[in-house]
């Protein structure tokens, strides 16, 4: 009997310590984010783990992170936080930094040992956070640590194709400055070009072919940018294509022209400027449909009439 005892006293005083810890633990993330470096320092004399973490991984280091607390950060570290740890998600106290354009935290956390490389589970890493939302001087920091500029997300969008897409003509040089690969694809075959294309980005266009990216680049179904700009109705995108050298008669794998995109999709001033620009309305894609058939079977009465002025049969 009294070994029972002593063991359900055992019990009793491990269950009491262990909630005691929780609790310490709950509090110190809760300093964490209001920053209140005095508490933190209370509660982790106390007990509190340096490493203490909600329910799904985010430890009171990302927290401080997150809100810019950088004395509750450096406390953190000092203890002995673990700045590699990852939440549930993935997520980094660095990602973090980089999420909030926190410049000067990313430098301490990669001083403290911080991978840049670590993604999140959508594939992003810091570098790629920073560019997505548009932090120059977080990408910067990241890009000055050695952080890799062609990595990719699940997508296999990189930060340069990131960039593209958001018109961010500073974040695309200095992703090019640091050697960001112009040619590499996205799970669909599509360069940053073709992203800039798609977005009617036409300054981005026009660094990106500097850099050396080619227009008529097929992505995979061996559409170019010239197909996406006309596709979107990006009048203005498809003269800078076309001056800049892409193939206005080039046909994909199902044979469609830009012309045949762009009547596809009912955009008749891309249409318009297309036959302008010397575009061919009797080519035929792979089922012999020409322009003129597709905006006819889609009802686009107006580029019918076009490609009727323009000679289509």
């Amino acid at each position: 009997m009294l070994t029972r005892w002593i063991f359900i006293l055992i019990t009793a005083t491990a269950f009491s310590m262990a909630a005691r810890a929780a609790d310490l633990n709950r509090e110190l993330m809760d300093a964490a984010v209001i920053g209140d470096l005095e508490r933190a320092e209370s509660l982790l004399v106390n007990g509190a783990s340096p490493n203490a973490a909600g329910k799904f991984g985010k430890s009171a280091l990302m927290f401080a992170v997150e809100e810019g607390n950088e004395d509750t950060v450096r406390l953190l570290l000092g203890r002995g936080a673990n700045v590699n740890a990852r939440s549930v998600a993935g997520c980094t106290a660095l990602t973090y930094a980089a999420e909030n354009g926190q410049s000067g935290l990313i430098d301490l956390l990669i001083d403290s040992g911080a991978k840049t490389y670590p993604k999140t589970r959508a594939g992003w890493d810091a570098l790629a956070m920073a560019t997505r939302q548009g932090y120059i001087d977080a990408l910067a920091a990241l890009i000055r640590h050695g952080a890799n500029v062609n990595t990719s997300d699940k997508d296999g969008t990189t930060a340069l194709m990131a960039a593209a897409e958001r018109n961010d003509a500073q974040a695309l040089r200095m992703l090019l400055s640091a050697d960001a690969d112009v040619h590499v694809r996205n799970k669909d075959g599509a360069s940053a070009l073709t992203l800039a294309a798609c977005k009617g980005h036409d300054a981005i266009i026009d660094i990106l072919h500097q850099a050396g990216d080619n227009p008529d680049a097929q992505d995979n179904d061996g559409s170019t940018a010239l197909h996406c700009a006309a596709e979107n109705g990006h009048v203005d995108t498809i003269r800078l294509l076309i001056a800049k050298g892409a193939n206005i008669h080039h046909q994909n794998l199902e044979g469609k022209s830009a012309l045949i995109a762009a009547a596809e999709s009912g955009q008749l001033d891309s249409a318009r400027n297309l036959l302008t620009l010397g575009a061919n309305p009797s080519l035929k894609d792979k089922k012999g449909h020409t322009a003129k058939d597709h905006a006819r079977q889609n009802r686009f009465r107006d580029i019918v009439r076009l490609m009727e002025g323009a000679g289509a049969h």
